[in-house]
């Protein structure tokens, strides 16, 4: 198995995410419905903190956290995943929550590996803070989709 510093792995995660952030930008851009445009610029809001929380993990170098050396595991199976992960424009509010939750339940798998395959405590710490954010990402995501889905069948009913 191959060896990788976390350092190469942040940049290889900060990649997924900008791929992300990108194919939200063109939804959100030439999407003609209101709602696939706002959970997109949500998902994107997400994309942006990540980005920013991400560069507050520069002060780890002191630490030597990024510098690192981990037999990094669930490579390949996690670039086949998000590699799988397809936005398109025309995507239906389902369709984009479906692949909004593909890509964090494959975060929350790679982090979850990689907290548990480490054994420098700094490392696992790193990887175990990632891994509370996506879930709370997606809580915070799901709860919202519940509340839509109330808010559209309380509109269905009082218009009838």
């Amino acid at each position: 198995m191959p060896f990788r510093k976390v350092e190469d792995i942040l940049k290889l995660v900060e990649s997924f995410h900008k791929n992300m952030r990108y194919a939200l930008e063109q939804v959100e851009v030439e999407s003609h419905s209101d709602s696939v445009a706002w959970l997109s610029q949500q998902l994107r809001a997400h994309e942006l903190h990540w980005q920013a929380a991400l560069s507050g993990y520069e002060k780890r170098v002191a630490e030597g956290v990024l510098d690192t050396w981990l037999q990094y595991i669930p490579d390949e199976e996690v670039r086949e995943e998000l590699n799988s992960i397809n936005v398109r424009r025309d995507m239906s509010l389902d369709e984009l929550t479906d692949v909004n939750v593909r890509f964090r339940q494959a975060l929350i798998r790679l982090y979850e590996s990689l907290a548990n395959g480490s054994s420098a405590p700094h490392v696992q710490e790193l990887f175990e803070q990632l891994l509370e954010y996506e879930k709370a990402v997606v809580a915070e995501q799901s709860q919202k989709t519940r509340e839509s889905d109330l808010v559209d069948a309380d509109s269905l009913h009082k218009s009838k």
